[in-house]
This record gives C-alpha cells, structure tokens and sequence, in this order.
C-alpha cells in the first residue's frame, strides 16, 4: 500500500515538473512572437528581426540603401551572416550587419557614425520594411 502511494506520488510529482517546461516553453514562444518587428536601441546600434530569410533581407537593405543615397563601399554576403559598409553622402560611417537566426529570421543591426543615430537607424528599418512589403515595426 505505501509503495502504491509512493509511485502515485512520485508520477504527480514527475508530470508536474514536465508540465512546468513546457509552460516555460510556451511563454518564451509567444514573447519571442512579440518581440518579433520591434527595433531594439543598444549602444548606439539598432536592430530588428525580419521574418525573412537571409537573401530577401539583403536585398531588402541595399535597396535600402539607394533609397537613402548611401554609397556602399563594401559588402559580404554569407547565408549565416552578412555585412554593408556604407557612407552617407556628409561622409558619416554606416554599418550594417545581418544574422540568420532559426525559423527564417533575419536580424538587421544598423549604426550610422560611431555614437549612432537613433533617427537615421530608424528610417532605414523603415525603408527594409517597405522593400520587403511589410508594415514598418
């Protein structure tokens, strides 16, 4: 009889820390889903995830770029990772980095001189958007 209870409880307590997990893993999914399309400002550098694919958002960015009359003095296009090195016409410094991260995620980070500009960096996410035909984030 005790070795009945001890197994029952044992199995509640088992189900119990298994449910735990995926309650975990639900809720990080649905923030994940959230943050997906907002800008993220970090020392400077502004990000967005994209729900593309590598190649789209790369084109999406140096379409981007003609749109802003920024002259792209360098460029690296891998299916990881990829890199635009631009000047603005005054001649400010621009870079750009894209990510592929799992499940056709694409990250765009972009700084515009070497404090940032809050004002530029969000146009351009703008601009990406529009070139991938999406609402702006």
């Amino acid at each position: 009889m005790k070795r009945m209870r001890r197994w029952r409880w044992g199995a509640a307590l088992m189900a119990l820390l298994m449910a735990a997990g995926c309650v975990e893993t639900a809720l990080m999914t649905v923030g994940a889903a959230a943050a997906l399309g907002t800008y993220k400002w970090i020392e400077g550098t502004m990000e967005r995830d994209y729900p593309k694919s590598m190649e789209p958002v790369w084109h999406a960015c140096l379409a981007a770029c003609r749109v802003m009359g920024l002259r792209v003095s360098g460029e690296g296009f891998g299916p990881i990772e990829s890199r635009i090195d631009a000047m603005q016409p005054d001649g400010t410094q621009v870079k750009i980095q894209l990510i592929a991260r799992p499940n056709m995620i694409t990250t765009v980070k972009v700084r515009f001189g070497v404090w940032g500009n809050k004002d530029y960096s969000a146009y351009f996410h703008r601009r990406v958007s529009d070139a991938l035909g999406m609402p702006p984030g």
